[in-house]
């Protein structure tokens, strides 16, 4: 019996260009899921002096901001270089809702572009191993 693996893809938030202490967020519901894979790609930085955004991953039972509790923090991300950064989460034990949250620097000295997707499957049938070409990879 072949097994179908079922997979759905969200963009959680299209690309766009932000600057100083700006923050787009956006909230996946996993309901059905077991296991959840965010990727983060972002465009190389224009000025040599700028400084990277922050990413938030958190959860939460419900979509109220206030209840959200933080699953990693990455600060100031080097952009020199075009990179991606990819969240691989195991959605067990996790709560229903996970929050992304994208946060540019008081005074970036650049605009930060980027986009986000992500994609929603169950664990049990996804590869034992995981290769990434992303340049972070953070399991949570």
């Amino acid at each position: 019996m072949i097994r179908e693996r079922l997979v759905n893809d969200w963009l959680l938030i299209s690309p766009r260009s932000q600057t100083n202490t700006q923050t787009n967020t956006a909230n996946l519901d996993t309901k059905g899921a077991n296991y959840a894979t965010i990727r983060v790609a972002f465009a190389s930085e224009l000025n040599t002096n700028a400084v990277g955004p922050t990413l938030v991953l958190s959860h939460s039972d419900d979509t109220v901001v206030t209840n959200f509790a933080t699953l990693d923090t990455q600060t100031g991300l080097d952009l020199t270089a075009a990179r991606e950064v990819h969240y691989g989460v195991d959605l067990r034990g996790k709560k229903r809702y996970l929050r992304l949250a994208v946060t540019t620097a008081t005074a970036t000295n650049d605009n930060v572009t980027f986009a986000a997707v992500a994609t929603l499957s169950d664990l049990e049938n996804s590869p034992n191993g995981t290769t990434s070409v992303a340049d972070t990879t953070v399991f949570v």
